[in-house]
């Protein structure tokens, strides 16, 4: 796509539909990871990689709870779009962060059928939709 030239105006609701639906499915995935496995359905799992990491404060239990209350927050921003590109940002660096530590103390992580990996690589490509056209369509609702 050749970056200097306008986008044709009737391209622009579907960038900004195709953006909005990347940026909330990011979000849902943040709020629902640390809704239900750090907080309504804890495994033993998720417990045993806490230990294992060493990175607990309190308990590994409570680090736990802490880390799904922050992934929750997280998610409601991601999904209203408030400060967008950074919010995508932070999310991506936090989600390379969580795969090298699960990775770390779970090496099962690399063949999990529930697809982590598979689903942290479509966090990277939402992400990026939400990156690259953020700008654009920011820049067609000011004209």
């Amino acid at each position: 796509m050749n970056h200097t030239a306008p986008l044709p105006i009737d391209h622009l609701p579907l960038l900004h539909a195709l953006k909005t639906s990347a940026r909330v499915a990011v979000g849902f995935v943040w709020l629902w990871e640390g809704l239900v496995p750090k907080i309504l359905r804890v495994t033993p799992v998720e417990i045993e990689m806490i230990e294992r990491s060493g990175l607990w404060w309190g308990s590994p239990e409570a680090t736990l709870r802490w880390l799904g209350i922050a992934m929750i927050v997280a998610g409601v921003i991601l999904m209203t779009g408030w400060l967008e590109r950074l919010a995508q940002l932070v999310a991506t660096t936090s989600v390379l962060v969580l795969m090298v530590l699960v990775i770390r103390n779970s090496p099962g992580a690399w063949h999990d059928p529930y697809g982590g990996l598979a689903k942290d690589a479509c966090l990277f490509a939402c992400s990026a939709v939400v990156w690259f056209l953020s700008p654009i369509t920011r820049q067609s609702q000011r004209a």
